[in-house]
């Protein structure tokens, strides 16, 4: 070890973390920072699996998805029918579920230009507000 360099590997994880945050503080402008949201930070990565449920409990659920009259209102019902062609083989396959499209299938177009089966994407649209795809947001909210 060259002079003036600290090692440390024999060190506890927790002093080295206080080090660090020392070292950000320092850099940052000085002593005179700071936290006022220290208390509220989680530190979930050494939390245990019953801490980590407990969390969720507290949480509990944000859905992200849309309404049935959202989902309406943003989706294009396409029907293909013999004549219809695909722009690429990987458009010849539903996203979400993967399976091929069919004459009678009825699709279900975002305005992304993605295109699924109506039932695959009005499940998928409940959950969350994004093209599975390209991740476009289906509607600005």
């Amino acid at each position: 070890m060259q002079a003036g360099y600290v090692s440390f590997e024999c060190l506890p994880f927790s002093y080295v973390w206080q080090i660090m945050m020392f070292q950000t503080r320092v850099l940052l402008g000085g002593m005179n920072v700071y936290d006022r949201y220290q208390d509220w930070r989680l530190d979930v990565d050494n939390m245990t699996y019953e801490e980590l449920l407990e969390l969720g409990e507290r949480i509990g659920h944000v859905n992200t998805g849309l309404r049935e009259d959202e989902i309406v209102r943003n989706l294009r019902k396409v029907k293909p029918d013999s004549s219809f062609q695909f722009p690429t083989e990987v458009e010849k396959k539903c996203s979400i579920c993967q399976e091929e499209f069919e004459a009678n299938d009825e699709m279900g177009r975002l305005g992304c230009g993605h295109s699924y089966h109506v039932y695959c994407i009005k499940q998928w649209l409940s959950q969350k507000n994004v093209c599975p795809v390209c991740k476009t947001a289906v509607t600005k909210t």
